[in-house]
């Protein structure tokens, strides 16, 4: 019979009896310790357990105080395992599943704004430094501390949609810079290299005028 045993939030085993009462007797593990096998319906402290008392004094780690009633079985965060699979091996024991990161999810979404309005570069460019900046504050602390933090998925595709969204409003601000020092004479030699349509050089030119109108005093 194998068995597992949960000690400062993490699972153990399997262990075959006799080296669980070993570590029992040299107080490895504690009476007030959550163990399991097939065949139980949930964790239960190691003192409820019939099949692991052991002769030798145990020393607990626990205040004799204290007892065993600190494990309450509705109080612990251990479950036994609705499908034990065709080896028989418990689910791993998980307090809880981690939660995305607010911050992740602040940087996928402002990366995914800042390529999407990468034409309005006012606004697409500091989204996009946003997302970038989340990003790696998100992954550095996903790496230091990886059971309490999550959402490094999405962290990542909102680094990556922030470089992409900042490299497209880079683009666009300057081609508008370079179209902003070309004379209405290169424009027009610009666009018979570019094979733009008439129709097209005409709402150019109307629009061109429109704006140096309004620019006159």
């Amino acid at each position: 019979m194998n068995w597992y045993y949960a000690k400062n939030g993490t699972q153990q085993g399997p262990l075959p009896t006799e080296d669980m009462k070993d570590r029992i007797a040299m107080g490895e593990i504690s009476q007030t310790d959550l163990a399991w096998c097939e065949g139980m319906g949930d964790w239960l402290p190691v003192s409820e357990i019939p099949q692991l008392k052991v002769e030798a004094p145990v020393r607990s780690e626990e205040p004799a105080s204290a007892g065993p009633s600190l494990a309450k079985r509705e109080d612990s965060p251990y479950r036994a395992p609705s499908a034990a699979g065709t080896s028989g091996m418990p689910a791993t024991v998980v307090p809880g599943q981690v939660p995305a990161q607010g911050l992740a999810i602040a940087s996928l979404v402002c990366g995914i704004l800042g390529l999407v309005g990468c034409c309005i570069w006012p606004i697409s460019g500091p989204l996009a430094i946003v997302a970038i900046v989340l990003g790696f504050v998100t992954l550095s602390k996903a790496k230091s501390n990886p059971g309490a933090v999550g959402g490094k998925g999405m962290a990542k595709a909102g680094l990556i949609l922030g470089f992409l969204g900042l490299l497209a409003t880079a683009l666009i601000v300057a081609v508008g810079v370079w179209f902003s020092t070309m004379t209405p004479e290169d424009m027009e030699r610009n666009f018979e290299k570019w094979g733009v349509p008439e129709a097209q050089r005409q709402e150019f030119r109307e629009k061109l005028e429109a704006e140096q109108l309004k620019q006159q005093p």
